[in-house]
C-alpha cells in the first residue's frame, strides 16, 4: 500500500515548517523529519507540499515535481486592472470557447478554497454551443407551455420569465442567457461545512480566471432563478446529484465587444472597527 506522506531524507533539512503550518496538528518531527500521526484527521490542504523549501516532502500522491514555483506572480499593478476592468458580458460570439481553454480555466478554478477544505463542489457546464442552444430553447418552450396553462410559479420574477419567453418566440431575443454559447452551474454538497459560501468563492475565482484569458462571463442571476423556482425539473436532468444544494449560474463565451478601460469607484467605503 502506498504510504500517504512520502519525506526524501537527501533533501530534507529538517526545518519543521511543515509541522508548524499543519492545521490539525497531524505532523510532528520525528528523528528529525516530519511524520504523518494520523492521517485521517489531515485536511488534505497540502500546505506542507507547498512551505517545504527543498521540496522533500509528498503527500497523498502529490508531489513537488508536479507543483509550479511560486514565481514571476501578477503584480499588484495589474492585478487590481484585472479586478476594476472585469465586466458583465451579456454580448457573445456565436461560438464555443476553444475546449482547450475552457479546461485550462475549469481545471485553475478547481484550486479556489472550500471551508475546511471540503471541496464538495459539484460544477457542470454546457459546454458546447449546440447544447445550449438546445437548452435554452427548451427552457423557453417550457415557460411558454406553463404560461398558456396559468402554471408559472408565482414569484417576483414570474412576469419577466413570462414576457422572455415571449420575446424568444417572437423576436429570438434571449433575454435570460444573453446569447452565450456556455452555461456553468454549480452547487455544494447539502452538508459541506460552508455550503453557502463555497460556490461565490468558486465563480469569483473563475471569473477573474475566464478574464484573464478573454473569456467573458456574466453573473446570471436571472437564469439561477429561473431554474430554481420555475424549472427545478431540469436539475436533475442537468446532472446535479440530490446530494447537492443548487447555488447559481455563470454564463461564459467570447465577447462580442471589447471594453476599453476600467471603471473607478474611488475609495472603498470601509467602517474602521475598534474594540
Amino acid at each position: 500500500m502506498t504510504q500517504p506522506l512520502a519525506i526524501d531524507r537527501e533533501r530534507c533539512i529538517g526545518c519543521g515548517l511543515c509541522v508548524s503550518d499543519c492545521l490539525p496538528r497531524v505532523l510532528q518531527m520525528r528523528d528529525g523529519a516530519p511524520a504523518l500521526i494520523n492521517a485521517d484527521a489531515c485536511m488534505r490542504c497540502l500546505h506542507c507540499l507547498a512551505i517545504c523549501p527543498s521540496g522533500a516532502l509528498s503527500i497523498h500522491g502529490r508531489t513537488p515535481e508536479e507543483s509550479a514555483p511560486l514565481e514571476d506572480l501578477p503584480s499588484f499593478s495589474s492585478l487590481s486592472r484585472l479586478v476594476k476592468g472585469r465586466r458583465s458580458v451579456r454580448q457573445y460570439r456565436p461560438e464555443n470557447v476553444p475546449a482547450p481553454v475552457l479546461k485550462e480555466i475549469l481545471d485553475a478554478a478547481a484550486h479556489a478554497p472550500t471551508g475546511v477544505n471540503a471541496r464538495r463542489l459539484w460544477v457542470g457546464i454546457l459546454d458546447d454551443a449546440a447544447s445550449m442552444n438546445a437548452f435554452r430553447a427548451e427552457v423557453y418552450e417550457t415557460i411558454s407551455d406553463l404560461a398558456a396553462r396559468n402554471a408559472v410559479p408565482p414569484s417576483p420574477r414570474s412576469t419577466f420569465f413570462v414576457r422572455s419567453a415571449q420575446l424568444w418566440k417572437e423576436k429570438g431575443e434571449d433575454a435570460l442567457f444573453r446569447g452565450a454559447p456556455h452555461c456553468l452551474l454549480v452547487g455544494n454538497h447539502k452538508d459541506a461545512p460552508c455550503r453557502d459560501q463555497d460556490p461565490f468563492i468558486y465563480l469569483s475565482y473563475l471569473e477573474l480566471l475566464a478574464q484573464s484569458r478573454g473569456v467573458g462571463s456574466c453573473w446570471c442571476g436571472l437564469a439561477y432563478w429561473c431554474l430554481k423556482l420555475v424549472l427545478p425539473d431540469f436539475l436533475p436532468r442537468l446532472g446535479m446529484p440530490e446530494s447537492h444544494s443548487f447555488s447559481y449560474v455563470m454564463l461564459l463565451g467570447m465577447p462580442a465587444v471589447r471594453y476599453a478601460r476600467t471603471v473607478e469607484h474611488g475609495p472603498a467605503l470601509v467602517n474602521s472597527i475598534r474594540w
